[in-house]
């Protein structure tokens, strides 16, 4: 029965923590979003679709997070209602406590791997598709006649007039920033090109002209009959493109796509180690949670939020460690929530005679606490 009633308890914190840090966390999203309606035109449905796709990566993150406030709050409420001391004085212990906590946390643990292993590289996916889509719809509004256009990556593109076909005349070309080596481009006619399967965009010049500088001051010309050039898609939202993270966990086993061993080594542990992180948490914010009524909450707090920064800073270390290793070397991204979730098993097994918390635990057993004893 108590089980069952701190499961339900854990419930509406969740969600609510889950709610406001997905919110957050999609904030610089949603603005590069909004952004395309009032700059480019683009329908309000098509970005609330594209910011859907995104919400995946979101709650793979804030899921983990959502566990330790949710179980920080709870406890904490029933240290300060004294429900806590009434418990241990019955002869209830911290690991019977654990059960329904740790349940908990492998019941997110399950939701977020189906985030990470399914609904994630799905929305990926479709991101990409729906991205290739607007800038189909977009270019013949993008490219105009008389206007500097910025969209392609290092490079400016001028157009003196367009076909109702989408064939450019006049086309200018050059480096954003010019330099010794730089090169421009005159055509006469040309068209661009969007290919959905290599997710790039040529612009096909015929008819004219390339201007080459050397790092000698010198200069020279080359006339051709036909010249492409070949861009990355330019990103509508600012973000770069990760095709590794759009592609689903099945190809990741069975090393299926265009990407080396290294990268889907290292994606694959990704999607597995990341939701691991629920269950880690749920343990290691349990003794957290549980304070002394006299001591106030804020505490328990601020030794949560320390908890999550540990935690992600070890990840991220972990993460910087598997770049350009090899591809075994993935397996370190596993040790964050395995130190995180042993840690917290310690600390319970600690707080097993002791309901106060291993922070008066450890102040108890200090070494040179007595020397601040007046008697001494």
């Amino acid at each position: 029965m108590l089980a069952r009633s701190l499961f339900l308890q854990l419930i509406p914190p969740f969600l609510l923590a889950t709610f406001i840090l997905t919110f957050i966390l999609s904030m610089d999203t949603v603005y590069k979003l909004i952004n395309l309606i009032v700059s480019r035109g683009v329908p309000v449905e098509s970005v609330l679709v594209m910011l859907l796709y995104r919400l995946p990566q979101f709650l793979s993150v804030t899921l983990p997070i959502a566990v330790v406030i949710a179980v920080v709050v709870v406890l904490v409420r029933l240290s300060n209602d004294l429900e806590l001391t009434a418990m241990g004085a019955s002869g209830l212990s911290p690991w019977q406590l654990t059960v329904p906590i740790a349940i908990f946390g492998l019941l997110a643990t399950i939701m977020d791997l189906g985030i990470t292993l399914w609904m994630q590289p799905v929305g990926y996916s479709a991101y990409e598709e729906e991205t290739l889509r607007l800038l189909r719809s977009q270019t013949a509004k993008t490219i105009r006649p008389g206007v500097l256009n910025y969209d392609f990556p290092g490079k400016v593109l001028y157009v003196e007039s367009k076909s109702p076909n989408e064939e450019l005349e006049g086309i200018f070309i050059s480096d954003t920033e010019f330099h010794p080596g730089s090169m421009v481009s005159l055509s006469s006619t040309g068209q661009l090109l969007i290919r959905e399967r290599e997710q790039d965009i040529l612009l096909k010049l015929r008819q004219g002209t390339m201007h080459f500088g050397n790092n000698e001051g010198g200069y020279r010309t080359m006339d051709f009959e036909k010249f492409q050039y070949q861009f990355r898609p330019p990103q509508l939202d600012g973000s770069p493109t990760r095709k590794v993270w759009g592609v689903s966990t099945m190809d990741l086993i069975q090393a299926e796509g265009n990407f080396g061993e290294q990268a889907r080594q290292r994606e694959l542990q990704l999607r597995l180690t990341t939701p691991f992180a629920c269950l880690a948490f749920a343990l290691a914010a349990l003794t957290i949670g549980i304070v002394d009524p006299r001591r106030g909450r804020s505490n328990a707090y601020l030794q949560a939020l320390a908890l999550i920064i540990i935690h992600y800073i070890l990840w991220s270390f972990s993460k910087e460690l598997t770049i350009g290793k090899e591809p075994m070397k993935a397996v370190i991204l596993w040790v964050p929530p395995i130190m995180i979730g042993l840690w917290g098993v310690y600390q319970i097994q600690l707080s097993h005679q002791n309901w106060r918390g291993p922070l008066t635990w450890c102040w108890e057993h200090l070494p040179f606490k007595n020397l601040s004893d007046p008697e001494i």
